[in-house]
């Protein structure tokens, strides 16, 4: 029995998925996931008793993945120009690999989303910020071990700028992917041309 009913919530992401990847992030609703399922809305309802706690589950384990991906890249050693680099890097690649899934993680949330602000979606977003709450902490921790910053506050700001930054970039290339409009330059000549601004010295 518990085996059905696990198999149905996850039935219901897989759906989740599949009408953002195939419709846009502005079709997911639940009437939409209870027609790919084949279920009920109020099924839908008894899992994900809102959108924010269905959000919560579709987004939260690709965050903890990309900020996974992202600590993997530089120790507590590491330059700190080597590792902002090595950070870059690989989350462009996990991005790059699965834009469908950076559409998921950053772009859907926001959709519709304004009034849940003081509610349900605020609580969500809040348990859904540490992992990438510990891989800001520890790039900043090896920003400033290694002598680039003085402040933990400083060098956390810096962790989180440069990670928006990479997200900005990657928006661009999923805009252009759904819209089927290839950029001017070439998505991995951007992603360099950050590297060098960012971490010129570890180029």
């Amino acid at each position: 029995m518990a085996k059905r009913e696990s198999q149905t919530a996850e039935a219901i992401l897989e759906a989740a998925r599949a009408i953002v990847r195939d419709l846009g992030p502005d079709k997911l609703t639940f009437e939409a996931i209870a027609g790919r399922v084949g279920i009920s809305k109020q099924a839908v309802i008894y899992w994900f008793p809102n959108k924010a706690r269905l959000l919560e589950a579709l987004v939260r384990p690709a965050l903890e993945a990309e900020a996974a991906a992202g600590k993997l890249a530089f120790g507590p050693t590491t330059a700190p120009d080597v590792a902002l680099r090595g950070v870059i890097e690989a989350l462009a690649v996990f991005h790059m690999s699965d834009l469908d899934r950076f559409r998921l993680m950053y772009v859907t949330p926001q959709i519709g989303q304004r009034s849940g602000r003081e509610g349900a979606m605020l609580t969500t977003l809040g348990r859904m910020h540490p992992a990438t709450t510990e891989m800001y902490d520890a790039l900043a921790e090896c920003l400033v071990e290694g002598g680039r910053y003085r402040r933990m506050v400083e060098a956390r700001r810096a962790a989180v700028a440069v990670h928006t930054a990479l997200l900005g970039l990657l928006l661009r290339m999923a805009m252009a992917d759904t819209l089927n409009a290839p950029l001017r330059h070439r998505d991995d000549a951007l992603v360099e041309a950050l590297l060098g601004v960012i971490a010129p010295q570890a180029a």
